[in-house]
């Protein structure tokens, strides 16, 4: 007997799967109930890691996320993959935002969010999530495997890509740099659980609205586009759907024939 799913649908969190207000509206939840009564699955695929979506993953069933830019992969609740930043790499990185530009530094895996200093950086980027700001520890990494960091500016960035390529910088937020191993992607986190879960050959559908979906985009069957999406983003995909805040998730879901 065949248990694969009919198709997967992999959506990003802020700015698609979440409203502005950083909530899920119940036609999107309502659309995922039917989605999973078709025998498709719907997989998160974000910035964020699977700690900080907790509440969101219960809210809406979803119990498989491609997590910190593909960095971390749970499917149906197992970790499947993670890819760690070197320890160094991290030493030499606070080292040189001690020495050269001030801009501090967190930490994620799967289980924890730490910072490595608090202040107006920190307050103003977890205020615009709507987070609490968590523990100042900028020795966590020593204990603990990281997979993403973020550096905590609104400009500044640039410097670090020049002196560190073994990594890849991207601008998620007006407030954070997403930052991980160079060749990781949202598509990259794909193609390790499209492996490891032997799912290859389904379709593939995500729906995405920033610059962090393009790789995403690119490999998936069906890139749908929010309204509300980048230009470049637009530009891949195979369809545009109603903004974040206006049920674009159900009605492209709609569009597509998946519900």
């Amino acid at each position: 007997m065949n248990n694969k799913p009919k198709a997967i649908v992999f959506f990003d969190l802020d700015g698609t799967l979440l409203t502005s207000d950083i909530q899920v509206a119940d036609s999107t939840v309502a659309a995922l109930d039917k989605l999973r009564a078709n025998h498709i699955i719907p997989i998160m695929a974000t910035g964020r890691s699977a700690f900080e979506v907790k509440h969101i993953m219960h809210r809406t069933g979803i119990d498989s996320i491609v997590g910190m830019n593909g960095q971390s992969v749970i499917y149906q609740g197992k970790s499947i993959f993670t890819n760690n930043i070197d320890p160094q790499i991290i030493d030499r990185m606070l080292e040189f935002s001690r020495s050269h530009t001030g801009i501090p530094l967190a930490f994620y895996n799967d289980h924890l969010m730490r910072i490595s200093q608090s202040g107006e950086a920190a307050k103003k980027f977890y205020d615009y999530l709507k987070q609490a700001i968590p523990q100042v520890d900028d020795k966590i990494h020593h204990h603990k495997p990281i997979q993403m960091l973020l550096l905590l500016c609104e400009n500044g960035e640039q410097i670090y890509q020049d002196f560190f390529p073994e990594l890849t910088f991207i601008r998620n937020t007006p407030y954070c740099v997403d930052i991980f191993n160079t060749g990781g992607s949202k598509a990259f986190g794909i193609d390790k659980l499209l492996q490891n879960a032997n799912l290859y050959g389904i379709p593939t559908y995500a729906f995405g609205d920033g610059l962090n979906d393009i790789e995403m985009f690119e490999m998936v069957d069906h890139p749908i586009a929010m309204a509300n999406a980048v230009a470049p983003l637009k530009e891949l995909a195979q369809l545009i759907t109603a903004d974040n805040n206006h049920d674009g998730i159900a009605k492209g879901l709609q569009q597509l024939g998946l519900i």
